[in-house]
């Protein structure tokens, strides 16, 4: 099956983020010295809102952002609005050009056409296809793919078919080896069994949980993972198991804090709310309210948002220049 590119745009708009707005800086659930637990709640995005983490500026960091389906508006924390899509499309961010950042994309059923910002319209795929972009061959960009759950059949652009799958089955490709592509895989909800091309067959879960397969370990591989609502706890294999979530929260991990490893992250459509949880490597002692990482280099109080923490010991930084324990005082 092979599909024709189309030159058909989409209109981009600047608009308001209507009823987004921030929460204060996150707060320490840990006092460890070396690695702490750090929990950020935000507010960005109103009920009916698809989450849409992706890394957009490529910092290495995921960003938050929503895709709100009545308007075609994505609401990018950091970034701003933009229009791009029509109320029906599903959301495909992904990095396209191989340039390290995530370009807006929706893929529109009805027609089979994919529309990705700054690249153009393509048409790949029909009406029933479930779409999943990845990097499958090596290339460094995401190609266009979609699964299809009538023949269970994978269809990606610049590649070939696979069969792999069956109706019901969910697609979770990801990096499964530490090579550098995507690995062909569905998780099966009826039996809790992923199914890994060139992998076999594992089971790691059960049937209601959300398959979140993300690198949470650190070193390249993505971790067979579900986050189960009933609980809201995700669990990680070769890992282990974490609390962090809630009933109809929808998973979101990915690399918020900026090192190596994926976060436990979720969207809460009921109140528009993100809540993130992070290990924070590198926190200096003398502040053990906040993750603020020792000199070099030397930071001053108008470097950071942090204001009247606790300051002990040394206070490589100054923050407490009255020395009354309290840092950065307001």
């Amino acid at each position: 099956m092979r599909f024709r590119s189309t030159a058909i745009g989409l209109t981009v708009l600047a608009s308001a983020a209507t009823g987004i707005t921030a929460a204060a800086e996150p707060a320490i659930t840990s006092t460890t010295a070396a690695t702490k637990v750090v929990t950020m709640t935000v507010r960005w995005g109103v009920n009916g809102d698809v989450p849409v983490a992706r890394n957009y500026v490529g910092d290495s960091r995921v960003d938050i952002a929503v895709w709100r389906p009545s308007t075609g508006v994505w609401h990018i924390r950091g970034l701003g609005s933009i229009n791009w899509g029509v109320r029906g499309d599903i959301p495909v961010p992904a990095d396209y050009n191989g340039d390290g950042r995530a370009e807006l994309a929706v893929f529109r059923p009805s027609t089979g056409t994919w529309y990705i910002r700054g690249v153009g319209a393509i048409k790949w795929g029909i009406n029933g296809d479930v779409p999943v972009p990845a990097n499958y061959v090596s290339n460094a960009r995401a190609e266009l793919a979609v699964f299809r759950p009538a023949t269970g059949k994978w269809w990606i652009r610049g590649g070939t078919s696979v069969a792999w799958g069956q109706r019901g089955d969910v697609p979770v490709p990801s990096h499964y080896f530490g090579d550098s592509h995507a690995d062909v895989a569905v998780f099966r909800p009826a039996n809790g069994r992923w199914y890994l091309r060139g992998a076999g067959i594992i089971s790691w879960g059960t049937s209601g949980d959300v398959p979140s397969p993300a690198n949470f370990g650190g070193d390249s591989r993505s971790e067979l993972v579900v986050f189960r609502p009933s609980t809201g706890t995700w669990y990680m294999r070769t890992i282990g198991w974490v609390r962090w979530g809630a009933t109809w929260d929808k998973p979101q991990p990915g690399n918020y804090g900026g090192d190596a490893r994926a976060d436990q992250a979720v969207f809460r459509p009921s109140n528009g709310t993100w809540y993130v949880r992070m290990l924070a490597p590198n926190c200096d002692p003398s502040y053990p309210g906040r993750c603020i990482p020792p000199p070099p280099p030397d930071l001053d109080c108008g470097d950071i948002t942090a204001r009247n923490f606790t300051v002990v010991g040394t206070d490589p930084h100054g923050f407490d220049a009255d020395n009354d324990g309290i840092g950065c005082e307001s």
